[in-house]
């Protein structure tokens, strides 16, 4: 089951490059993965792929997808600023924060090989899941636009005739309590389903001291629903629907900075973010926020073997709504006056419809590996949206934006097997996108704004007609701007793997990553009119690796080196006559760097595990004025580095299991994950950088030994360490506000299971 949630508190402590052991063997088991869009195993797959089975997202509470991110090399992912639901990740220093509708990640997230086009709403709650596979590096060929740095899959467990129930019930502090059920098993003869829900519910974890509040909470209901029909050996229908409706409060910002607007002198984070005073209280002047998530969706996935080939069909439908308000300031006051720095309001939807069709084989006597097919995507979205900056909510003007997209594509891949040992996988993928965007700007009662044109060029922006003193020849005109784009790419790979010994394999390859052009849908008034589409961002990357299993399968290495040529990155930075968010290009980037997971066995029982992430970025182009788009931030563009990019990340752990128990079997595990500094924003402000972290996780749990009672106690952050998820900072309206990390938090969960 998957539901789209605002996070979690359970702590993830599974390998991510091997499947977590049954207590009673003593080497490492596979994970068979569709990372190339058919069944392998990991281990012969070449691409750098993390992935996590059924058996270690469940022994070891894997809640979320966030939750990932601490055992995935080189992978940064938090909720959005100001958006507890809303996903931001980035790989191997490729990434993107604009939760608007007109810019896309680069990172793109799969559920049952559905799309998930937009960030807000894709930080996923995960139950009754079989897999999840992190593809780490461009995907264009097989997955297309949008996974320039690489793609998240989820893939859920699938009725059958076996019936399985689940009730698990957590409680936690902050009045945490969490309910999970699921249901599935035959229904008549070729014919099962399946049910799922989950409730989530916890107080907030930070204080409002304007009125004494808890925020920051949780409020979450999710369901599924399958049928799956196989009237024969040779046919698979599925359909599935399910259903979210969150009210957790918006994520609240800590001021911790506030001087003049466009004070020249330094900005830094200060002592309450150093640690003299707690940054789980806050004042906010905003106490009764609005924050109101729905999103449904149906899917139907049809296979059908010919007989020497699979033909697959992938249909699917979903629906967004969004509403929120958020003080993105985190003061009470603004330089005295009882008036927000920076309130924002949104109210956006969003529907998509998508196609895909498939056809897999294998021919030329085994030689050949092949999977052809075609996509088609359309996508609607609307949003209004209200700056308030040193006025409340509801008395500023506001702009009414849509986007409509659709987007095609035909690809192929073949792995072509010339020997035991060698094999050559070549594909090619053409994706054409369109994009029709259309903003306009109303004032706080609705009238649309006028924009004055004169004949040389020159623009005067008002509520009324042009007066007399504008230009000679000027005209009046609603300010509206529309624009329709589209653009092409082909997206090619090439790989070469070969065994070098039994378990060993050494592997190479060369592909193209494209993420979408886009449009700045945050412009404010006085730049809308001559707003124009931003380049989609390319990515040309080179991999090499070795994947091995040694000592009988009791140690399993992953390497991967790698490195990115990046044009035309698109970013976002501060208008700094407006304060408002803009979009641009920013120019080209190489990064690179290695990535290493290892998982050992030393006894029965007994697993370690860990991975290690470098990562070096370095701008080769720079299209923007540092100063003009991102105010006093004390750098130099040469020195620019890429946000959410820290040159080192790691992670360690164990699981120990101890059997002959209480009638039972203990398991008790522990994982410690580092982070080193890196940037917040593509402006790398000082004041939006993050220092570094290290975070603690641990839990003990008691399962029967027929695995239907199961008792567990977890701690997330078990040294209270604080850090920054993200930041608002824009010196030109003189604050800086940060988002920080959940506190430590305990859980205690009981489960009865049967199969």
């Amino acid at each position: 089951m998957l539901s789209l949630s605002a996070g979690s508190a359970l702590a993830a402590y599974a390998p991510a490059c091997a499947q977590t052991l049954d207590s009673q063997n003593s080497t490492l088991g596979d994970i068979v993965v569709t990372a190339q869009r058919r069944e392998e195993k990991l281990q012969e797959v070449p691409i750098a792929v993390t992935a996590f089975d059924a058996a270690s997202i469940d022994r070891n509470q894997i809640a979320t997808v966030q939750n990932i991110a601490s055992q995935v090399p080189n992978l940064w992912m938090e909720s959005n600023t100001g958006l507890q639901n809303g996903a931001r990740a980035a790989l191997r220093g490729i990434g993107e924060d604009e939760s608007f509708f007109t810019a896309d990640a680069p990172v793109g997230i799969y559920v049952d090989d559905i799309y998930i086009p937009r960030q807000n709403g894709a930080l996923f709650d995960l139950y009754d899941i079989e897999r999840i596979e992190v593809l780490r590096g461009p995907q264009g060929t097989l997955y297309g636009r949008n996974t320039s740095a690489g793609a998240i899959k989820l893939v859920s467990r699938k009725p059958d005739a076996d019936t399985r129930a689940m009730l698990e019930v957590t409680g936690g502090n902050y009045d945490r309590i969490d309910v999970k059920a699921s249901l599935s098993g035959e229904i008549a003869s070729g014919l099962s389903g399946q049910v799922a829900f989950l409730s989530r519910n916890r107080d907030g974890v930070d204080l409002n001291l304007v009125n004494n509040k808890r925020v920051n909470d949780q409020d979450v209901l999710a369901g599924r629903a399958s049928l799956r029909w196989q009237p024969s050996d040779s046919t698979d229908i599925l359909l599935s629907y399910d259903q979210l409706r969150d009210r957790s409060t918006p994520g609240y910002a800590v001021g911790v900075s506030l001087q003049p607007p466009n004070d020249l002198g330094p900005w830094d984070k200060k002592d309450q973010y150093d640690g003299d005073t707690n940054v789980h209280t806050l004042r906010s002047d905003l106490t009764d926020p609005i924050s109101k998530l729905d999103q449904r969706g149906v899917s139907l996935t049809a296979s059908f073997d010919l007989g020497g080939a699979t033909l697959k069909s992938i249909s699917a439908w979903r629906e967004m709504t969004y509403e929120i308000s958020l003080d993105a300031d985190g003061q009470d006051t603004c330089f005295g006056a009882n008036l927000p720095c920076l309130h924002l309001y949104q109210d956006q939807k969003q529907d998509q419809l998508s196609q895909e069709l498939q056809l897999s084989g294998r021919t030329l006597g085994s030689m050949l590996d092949y999977v052809v097919g075609g996509y088609w995507f359309k996508e609607k979205n609307s949003q209004i949206t209200e700056n308030a900056i040193f006025v409340p909510l509801g008395q500023n003007p506001y702009s009414d934006v849509s986007l409509d997209a659709h987007s095609i594509a035909l690809y192929g891949s073949g792995s072509w097997h010339f020997s035991d040992r060698l094999t050559v996988t070549t594909g090619l993928r053409w994706t054409r996108d369109t994009k029709d965007f259309d903003a306009a700007v109303f004032s706080a009662s609705g009238i649309q704004q006028q924009v004055c044109v004169a004949p040389t060029g020159r623009t005067v922006y008002s509520s009324g007609a042009c007066t007399v003193a504008s230009p000679a020849g000027a005209i009046t005109a609603p300010l509206e701007r529309q624009i329709k784009k589209s653009w092409s790419s082909f997206t090619p790979r090439i790989a070469v793997d070969y065994t070098l010994a039994p378990g060993v394999m050494l592997y190479g390859s060369v592909s193209k990553g494209f993420k979408s052009g886009g449009f700045d849908g945050r412009e404010s008034s006085s730049q809308l009119y001559a707003l124009e589409a931003i380049a989609p961002e390319k990515v040309l990357a080179y991999e090499a690796g070795v994947k091995a299993d040694w000592f009988d399968r009791r140690l399993r290495t992953n390497l991967a080196l790698f490195t990115n040529k990046i044009d035309d990155l698109q970013g976002t930075g501060t208008n700094q006559q407006t304060g408002a968010l803009t979009r641009f290009s920013v120019g080209d980037v190489r990064t690179k760097g290695a990535e290493l997971e290892v998982t050992a066995v030393p006894a029965p029982g007994v697993e370690l595990f860990g991975s290690l992430g470098l990562l070096d970025t370095k701008y080769t182009k720079i299209n923007f004025d540092q100063v003009a788009d991102c105010g006093p931030v004390g750098t130099g563009t040469k020195s620019l580095k890429q946000k959410f990019a820290p040159k080192f990340s790691s992670n360690v752990g164990i699981n120990y299991n101890i059997r002959s128990v209480l009638g039972g079997a203990v398991t008790m595990g522990g994982n410690w994950t580092h982070k080193s500094s890196f940037y917040h924003s593509s402006c790398n402000a000082i004041a939006a950088m993050e220092n570094g972290y290290d975070m603690v996780d641990a839990q003990i749990a008691w399962e029967t030994d027929d695995t239907r009672w199961r008792l567990a106690f977890a701690v997330k952050n078990l040294t209270n360490e604080s850090y920054a998820t993200g930041n608002f900072f824009i010196p030109s309206l003189g604050f800086n506000a940060m988002y920080f990390n959940a506190p430590r938090t305990w859980t205690l969960s009981a489960r009865y299971s049967f199969n």
